[in-house]
């Protein structure tokens, strides 16, 4: 039997950027990310088809066009960190800290100009539509 686990946010937290990238690594741990990827305006594309400023970047020498998707209103992510495992381990009881918040993901493509019906984008539309049909949404 698993139990449900519980999530530590702390006040004052910092706020960090978040990549969404289509590739595969093993390696975790820390890495400087902001010394190496360093996305700027892509000159070739004046905006995404809604509107989005399109950023032009490379991983591991392939080209990335992407666009920073704001996360649905009232919704916020969590950078975590295990504090300490459960007698069951990862599966319950797990007690876990927020490190860092967000409220935007950059969402990549290799090489093609990013679209409302990709993956990331589609997923925070469908949040926003499913709060409205469930009335889960505050009223503006």
């Amino acid at each position: 039997m698993s139990t449900a686990g519980s999530l530590l946010v702390r006040e004052g937290i910092g706020e960090v950027k978040v990549h969404n990238i289509p590739t595969k690594t093993t390696f975790c741990g820390p890495a400087e990310v902001q010394s190496y990827f360093q996305p700027t305006q892509d000159p070739s594309c004046k905006a995404s088809p809604d509107g989005k400023e399109v950023l032009l970047s490379s991983f591991r020498g392939r080209t990335l066009r992407g666009a920073e998707i704001p996360l649905p209103e009232g919704y916020s992510g969590y950078a975590i960190r295990p504090v300490c495992a459960g007698p069951e381990g990862l599966d319950g009881g797990e007690e876990l800290e927020a490190v860092h918040r967000f409220t935007h993901v950059t969402a990549w493509n290799h090489d093609v100009k990013p679209a409302a019906s990709d993956y990331f984008p589609a997923l925070v539309d469908w949040s926003s539509l499913a709060a409205v049909l469930h009335g889960t949404r505050p009223e503006a």
